[in-house]
Parts: structure tokens; sequence; C-alpha cells
């Protein structure tokens, strides 16, 4: 198993109390980001964030706020920003559920073309039984759906990490795992259910397989209102762990037959790692995962429209160093070029050392920047972990956290040419050396990077953490260079 230390899974509490201010806007300081949610004492956790077409910005997150009545719960919590990172609700965020969950899993955020938001999440307002809910939000804040959404189960389902992909047609598909199969749910963009379900109890299409386990791993949108799927199958716990894909039409058939795509079928992904793919933009889908056996090795693969395989089966390896391994890729895609950029997180055999590594995989599956890849951060003591790829036009950023043996942790970034060149040399984007985990990024049309992460600034790690983002302009500089706007 992967067993290397990191930041998130450390017990020990350190104590942090910092005063922080909230910012009015994107911050050109990487000491002082924009803090999205800060109420005192709270636990604001696993933020997401996706772009609308005006280049402004919906964050969610989850927060546990011990001033909300009792019993307390991680509830669910959104904000809106404009294009130059002014917030739009209130700060700290609208509450959008108050729930009595005593922890979170995934869930889904997404925007359509009109800017509206949807939420999937883990409901308990129904009941003690977690259900699936669906929801959707008006750009100003008011609930289309009602002030507690739509209910995809019902009953005593065993469902986990509900996703979501806005579709081309103006509907959703809501993706979850119940029990040892995974559903899929359509609704129409005035929320009622487009596909059937097999019972009262789950109101959707199931997918599974006799003596095996279907566990949801990602969902995005494609073509024609459809959208491609991806999920890990074993047959135990102490069997491999695969990873499969297959897509959805509009009416739900699986157009990549019955027996799916077999993404990974040589090895085993890690136990718990449920890895994300990016839609190529002409029906297909590029993948990035790593596997715990027979070795701790990335990979890349790139699913064209038809299901068919662009690459050698079971992927490309983003090295072929034997004497190192690698773990937590996160690719960027071309889609002029059909080529993938790839960073992850290079260790010694030991794990006692990490470094931050990237590779250029073209569209016939070659490697380009060598066969071992680019090192960005050779390996030293220090973590680095995170990393996370964001395309931008030709050429890519690489971000990563920094963490030192105390977790002490910054947020630093390049941005690459397609020659694998430093375009932007190593900068900081979050400098305030607190424990930082969990950063998601996002890209607007006008190119404005932002990343969200959670962030121990005004509290207690582990335990009351700050919802905080930071944007990155094109030619790497923080802050508005070119939104001097309103706040509206």
């Amino acid at each position: 198993m992967h067993r290397r230390f990191q930041p998130y899974f450390v017990a020990a509490i350190l104590a942090l109390t910092l005063c922080t201010t909230a910012w009015a806007q994107w911050s050109s300081d990487p000491y002082a980001n924009l803090v999205l949610s800060d109420i005192p004492n709270a636990d604001q956790v696993q933020p997401k964030v996706v772009p609308l077409v005006d280049n402004s910005f919906f964050v969610s997150w989850f927060n546990n706020n011990p001033n909300d009545p009792y019993p307390n719960g991680y509830d669910v919590y959104l904000q809106r920003l404009n294009a130059a990172g002014y917030e739009q609700f209130p700060h700290d965020g609208n509450q959008l559920a108050l729930l009595t969950n005593g922890s979170t899993e995934d869930y889904g955020l997404g925007t359509d073309a009109h800017g509206n938001a949807y939420l999937s999440f883990l409901d308990t307002r129904q009941g003690a039984n977690q259900q699936v809910t669906v929801t959707k939000i008006a750009n100003d804040g008011t609930p289309l759906w009602g002030t507690t959404g739509i209910q995809l189960t019902r009953g005593n389902p065993n469902a986990h990490q509900p996703k979501l992909a806005v579709t081309t047609d103006g509907g959703v598909v809501v993706f979850w795992t119940d029990g040892n199969r995974i559903y899929l749910q359509k609704l129409d963009a005035n929320g009622h259910t487009l596909w059937p379900w097999s019972s009262v109890t789950n109101h959707g299409i199931p997918l599974g397989e006799f003596k095996a386990n279907y566990l949801n791993c990602d969902i995005q949108a494609s073509d024609n209102g459809s959208v491609i799927i991806s999920f890990s199958r074993d047959r135990g716990f102490r069997t491999n762990r695969y990873l499969y894909a297959n897509k959805v039409s509009a009416s739900g058939r699986l157009l990549w037959g019955s027996g799916h795509v077999k993404v990974f079928d040589g090895g085993s992904l890690q136990f718990g790692n449920f890895p994300t793919f990016l839609s190529d933009g002409a029906g297909g889908a590029v993948f990035a995962w790593y596997s715990s056996f027979p070795a701790l090795q990335a990979f890349v693969q790139h699913i064209n429209a038809d299901g068919s395989e662009a690459f050698l089966h079971n992927g490309v390896p983003v090295s072929t160093d034997s004497s190192q391994i690698r773990v937590q890729p996160s690719a960027s895609y071309n889609p002029a070029t059909r080529e993938i950029v790839v960073s992850w997180q290079e260790e010694d055999q030991l794990q006692s050392v990490s470094g931050v590594y990237a590779q250029k995989i073209d569209a016939n599956g070659n490697r380009q920047w060598t066969n071992y890849g680019l090192p960005i951060v050779p390996l030293q003591a220090n973590a680095e972990v995170f990393e996370s790829t964001v395309q931008i036009g030709n050429d890519a950023f690489v971000f990563w956290i920094d963490a030192d043996p105390y977790l002490n942790s910054t947020i630093q970034g390049v941005k690459l040419d397609t020659n694998g060149n430093y375009l932007c040399p190593r900068f900081p984007v979050s400098t305030f050396q607190v424990p930082k985990i969990r950063p998601v990024t996002a890209q607007a049309s006008n190119q404005n990077t932002v990343i969200v992460f959670q962030d121990y600034r005004s509290g207690n790690f582990p335990g009351n953490s700050d919802i905080t983002i930071q944007n990155i302009n094109p030619d790497c500089a923080l802050g508005n260079t070119t939104h001097k706007s309103a706040r509206k």
C-alpha cells in the first residue's frame, strides 16, 4: 500500500491560532489569499469549484458549524465569485442544507449555460438514513427545486459519493454507489427524472455484476447529451481493483457495451483511490491513475469516442525509471494537438523522499520529455503532494503543495511550454505556512485559473479548517491584472 507520510493522515494537533482577513477580491499577495469561509471554531472542508460562462465561479464546501442548532453536522454551502473575485453571496457562503452528517464523502458540483449551480450530496433531512439529493440553485442563490431539492433514493440505502455532470441537452446526470452496484439517474431542467429505476429504493439505472463490487469514480458530460462514467471493479478486499469506463447516451443506453471498457486490468488500483478523468471535448475521455500492484506506477490512457483505446491496453507509464515510484497523477489535455501533460508525486522506493515530476504524451502515446519525465522538484525531504495540472492553450500549469515535516505548507506552481521549458519558473501561490490540503483547480474561458483549498491559518489542525482561494493569471501573476471593475 501507499504508506508515504501525507499531511491529511497526521493525527497530531497543532495550535495555530492565527488572525485572518477576508479579502474583497482576488489577492495579489500569496501570503494573504482570498478567504471564503472562516467561521470561528467551525470545520469547513472539501471545496469544489466550477467556472461559469461569464468568467465567474461557483465554490461549494461542507461546514460543521458549532453555532448551528443541535445536532451538528457537515452542512452544504455555496458561494459565487464574479470575474474580479468579489463574493456575490454573504461572506461564509449560503447554507443550502442543514445536515447531521458526522463525516463527509465526495459529492457533485456543476453549472449550466444559464449560470445555475447543481449540487448532489448525501442528505439526512428526510430522516436518519442518508439519501441522495440533487438541488439546483440560480445565479442569485435562489433554490429552483425547492428548499430540500429532489431526493433520488428512499428507505435505507447504502449510498455513497453522489457525483453529477450537467449535460449538453440541458439535463443533469447523478451517479452514485449503493452496496456493490452503481446507479445513474438523469433529470431535465425542471427536475423531472428521465430514466427508469429498478425499485422504490434506488431511483436510477443500476450497473453491476454477480459477485463483484462496483464503486463509482467519476462522471463527465460528453457529446449529444451523453455522459462518460468511470468506476472500479473488484471481487473482494484482497483482490485486484480494476478501472472500467462506459459512455451512457441521453436515453440511458450503454454506448461502449455491456462489458464496459477496461481502462486498466493489468494490476490493481490503490485501495481507497478513485481516479478522476477529463472529457476530450470530442466524445472521448483522458484518464490518469496509479497502480499499487505490481508496483506504484502512474499511467495515462485516451479512450476515443467509440470506446477504442488510443494507446496500448492498460495505458502508457509516465516514466520507465524502475528505481523510483510514482503516485497521484494529474493530467491536462490539449484538444488541438491531442497531447496530454501529466504531473505526479515521484518517490524513492522507501517512500522517504519525494518530488514533483511531469511528462508529455503525444497523440500516439509516446513520452516526449525523456522516458523518465521532467523533474520540476527533485527528490528531497519535504512532502510534495496534491499535484494538479491545468492546460492553458498549448502550455500547462503544474501546481503542488510543499509540506515540511511539521506540516507547514505552501502552494507552488510553474508554467511549462510544449517542450517542457519554463515559461514561469517556480512561483508562490500561497505562502502562509500552515497545513493545506485538498486543492481543487478550475479555469474560466478568459484563462483565469483558480485554486481553492482547505487552509488552517485561523484554526487548529485537524478540525478547524477555512476555505481559501487564489487566482493565477496566464502570465503567472496573482490578483486582478485585468479586472478593475466594480463589485457587481
